[in-house]
């Protein structure tokens, strides 16, 4: 019964984390409308989904339904962590590649401030 409640509380947390994600992407977003500048306002929204997509899949991998033994709990969150890490290396490489106009300020900070959802839930 501990175990449910742990994976159920799990759960719960990681739904704070994605909400408190969309909540400062889109005050980085209303930040950047005011700039009235579309690839700075583009630039924000790739920097929010770059961090909220690697999010989605480590919540994915990592779910557990089941009662399963602690190794293997540590095992799939180590997998969950890997997928994340290359989900956003490769959410990286793409927006560098395909969009020459990238704001990169703009970017990382939108990046760094929706990252600290983490630290702030």
């Amino acid at each position: 019964m501990a175990n449910y409640n742990s994976a159920k509380s799990a759960s719960y947390n990681h739904t704070q984390v994605v909400r408190l994600q969309l909540l400062l992407a889109i005050l980085c977003l209303i930040v950047a409308v005011f700039s009235w500048n579309v690839y700075l306002i583009v630039s924000v929204l790739i920097g929010s989904l770059l961090v909220i997509i690697p999010t989605l899949v480590y919540i994915k991998v990592s779910k557990i339904n089941k009662v399963m033994p602690v190794n293997q709990v540590f095992a799939r969150h180590q997998r969950a962590e890997l997928f994340k890490f290359f989900s956003n290396l490769v959410g990286f490489a793409v927006v560098f590649i395909v969009f020459k106009k990238v704001h990169v300020l703009a970017l990382f900070a939108t990046y760094v401030v929706t990252l600290s959802s983490y630290w702030l839930s």
